[in-house]
């Protein structure tokens, strides 16, 4: 069985297949409310890398099969294609067959709806970054509808290199904060499971205050009138 060794920033292969790399990468994650143009600055990252002859792979979770087809597709029209990544995928090997089939490094992972992996998905990107000196970027939510971290958001807080919020605002002024779930009358959702994919026609982002408010006022109106 041949096994690959991997030292950081590629230089050189020394006589026992040992590779050296001279390469300084970091993981990023850069997360926003649905409709924050999450996808639209991936996909935008990628068109430029694309331009100036860099080597990048877009990844997205199954998890999203709205297309039914591998794509990562923005709300303003903009697609790419990319691989998909499945629950059980080893991030890290991808990473050493890709690597492997060219003797390149790739300089940037870009991955979509990044809130989908697993905590050790996260943890095999970490090890791409540090072992390969690759750039991977990680673009998702933050929170589910409830407020509560998802398991790949959770890992990406505790362990990234870089941390950025991209910003959107709610109809009152006020940053957006939660990915509220709505039902076909426009009421908030409070159970369920954690995922159910979907688009506007099943969530709101709204900022805390107007979340905590319309729940209020759903909870008044569904009480039961004292006699």
């Amino acid at each position: 069985m041949r096994v690959t060794i991997i030292v950081a920033n590629f230089t050189s292969v020394n006589r026992n297949g040992i590779f050296i790399m001279n390469r300084k990468g970091k993981l990023y994650f850069r997360y926003g409310t649905m409709g924050s143009a999450k996808t639209a600055l991936l996909l935008t990252t990628a068109y430029n890398f694309e331009e100036r002859g860099m080597q990048y792979v877009c990844l997205k979770p199954i998890v999203d099969t709205r297309d039914n087809e591998n794509i990562i597709r923005s709300r303003i029209g903009i697609q790419r294609e990319c691989r998909w990544i499945y629950h059980d995928t080893d991030l890290y090997l991808l990473a050493q067959e890709l690597f492997e089939q060219t003797m390149s490094v790739i300089d940037w992972f870009l991955i979509d709806e990044a809130q989908f992996l697993t905590a050790e998905q996260v943890d095999q990107l970490s090890r791409i970054v540090d072992d390969y000196g690759s750039n991977v970027v990680c673009y998702g939510l933050r929170t589910d509808f409830k407020s509560n971290l998802f398991e790949g958001s959770r890992r990406l807080f505790e362990i990234a290199d870089t941390i950025d919020e991209i910003k959107s605002t709610c109809s009152c002024g006020r940053k957006t904060i939660i990915n509220a779930r709505i039902d076909q009358n426009g009421d908030f959702v409070e159970e369920g499971a954690q995922v159910e994919i979907g688009g506007d026609d099943r969530y709101i982002s709204v900022c805390r205050k107007c979340w905590r408010n319309k729940r209020i006022e759903q909870a008044s109106r569904n009480a039961l009138p004292f006699i």
